[in-house]
């Protein structure tokens, strides 16, 4: 599983919500490399449309909530049917996150090229 935030705000906050659920301070977690991807999918869950979150019986409070126990049972399903990535709400309340299953790419396309290093504080911020 590749978890990659859509935008860099989504990844600052994705840091900030790791450093609290393991009681570590942001500086703990760096360095760190951040990289933008060029991504090219046709088998994407978007769980960000309303009507697609209605029609498998899941709200948005239910992804976003601090259990992952659906989000996983989602992921399991998501990869067994071949789904390339899950596309959902970060549940960090900032921007969105894509789940890509690195196992169901196939010619897809999933290509990192490195976008800046976070050596301290000051790099992380907005």
């Amino acid at each position: 599983m590749l978890y990659l935030c859509r935008t860099r705000p989504c990844a600052v906050a994705e840091l900030q919500r790791l450093g609290e659920r393991q009681s570590l301070p942001i500086e703990d977690l760096l360095p760190r490399e951040l990289s933008r991807f060029d991504i090219a999918l046709d088998q994407t869950l978007d769980l960000t449309e309303a009507n697609v979150r209605a029609s498998i019986g899941i709200d948005l409070d239910t992804l976003t909530a601090p259990d992952w126990t659906l989000c996983n049972e989602l992921g399991v399903i998501g990869h067994s049917l071949g789904i390339q990535a899950i596309h959902s709400a970060s549940a960090t309340g900032t921007d969105d996150v894509l789940a890509i299953f690195v196992q169901n790419v196939g010619l897809g396309r999933v290509a990192p090229q490195l976008a800046e290093t976070w050596q301290s504080l000051g790099d992380v911020a907005p």
